[in-house]
């Protein structure tokens, strides 16, 4: 069973204007509509649209709760197991415009440690070997107590995924989590050191990886995919001069759970990273997330390098 968690989930608001956005003035949208956001619930989106279950875990709350959790009725295989509080599911607004799109982002309610515990319940019922995503930011003053959480989770032989601060993810090194999906940045965050150049990203990598980490899969500027593992430095890249992207939020989830899916059936590395790399393209070249059909349709023609040993 695969389950993921976003303690920061976020009900995002789409609003979409014929024309450049003006300031100090009135600007009318021509398009609303709402999405589930978060990036564990990204995760959970396009392993539903792939046919797989999943747990969804994290905090909701507030007058958006119900709304939020609605918007999930309509993926069939996502369970949502969120923990209720009192605060409120903070509300983003995504305006596009002219091929221009502002964010503007909530910060999101406070955790209490009453609200943590009842995670840390709801996490510690995964069995052996399930896998946990765990996706998204965490606030800095739950830290420490995410990091126990994932300890107890992979001591209790959980597979762990992680994409989340450097520090938590440093920190669990010497646990040796299943994964740490990345960007060039944040992996640049957790070795210490600025990643300049893409030889520099992989070695970063292959570092993570000596440390103990099962796969490690970096994402660079949303266009190209690098994965290290026992096998070697691999590299796909997710757009290319004859792929146009459109969106890329959530092209790193979708490289993730795309992984993930083949793995559960093949245990094969390398096709799962084809497999993931073809989910980030599907999502990248859409407006939304990737469907089924647009990720078997670049599995296709996606190809992988080898890049060293």
């Amino acid at each position: 069973m695969i389950s993921t968690c976003t303690l920061n989930p976020s009900l995002d608001y789409y609003m979409e204007f014929p024309e450049k956005l003006k300031t100090n003035t009135a600007n009318r949208s021509e398009l609303e509509y709402y999405e589930a956001g978060g990036k564990g619930i990204n995760v959970s989106i396009i392993l539903n649209n792939l046919g797989i279950p999943t747990r969804a875990f994290g905090f909701v709350g507030g007058f958006t709760k119900d709304f939020y959790i609605s918007l999930l009725a309509k993926y069939e295989n996502i369970r949502p197991n969120f923990t209720y509080i009192n605060g409120h599911t903070r509300i983003n607004v995504k305006c596009s415009a002219d091929d221009a799109v502002t964010n503007l982002n909530a910060t999101g309610p406070y955790i209490t440690d009453a609200d943590m515990q009842n995670l840390k319940k709801k996490v510690a019922g995964l069995y052996e070997g399930d896998y946990f995503v765990i996706a998204g930011n965490t606030p800095e003053y739950l830290e420490k107590d995410v990091e126990d959480m994932l300890v107890s989770c992979i001591e209790s032989g959980v597979r762990i995924v992680v994409d989340t601060n450097p520090v938590i993810e440093k920190a669990l090194l010497p646990h040796h989590p299943f994964m740490i999906k990345t960007t060039s940045e944040e992996l640049g965050e957790l070795v210490g050191k600025k990643l300049k150049k893409e030889t520099d990203v992989i070695a970063a990598a292959k570092q993570v990886h000596d440390a103990g980490v099962r796969y490690v899969m970096v994402l660079l500027d949303n266009k190209t995919a690098i994965l290290e593992c026992k096998e070697g430095v691999y590299k796909a890249d997710i757009i290319t001069e004859e792929i146009q992207g459109v969106n890329f939020v959530g092209t790193g989830d979708s490289l993730a759970a795309g992984f993930l899916m083949n793995y559960l059936r093949s245990r094969d590395p390398l096709d799962s990273f084809r497999f993931g790399v073809s989910c980030g393209a599907a999502t990248a070249t859409s407006k939304g997330l990737g469907t089924r059909e647009k990720i078997d349709s670049f599995y296709k023609t996606t190809n992988v390098e080898k890049v060293s040993e």
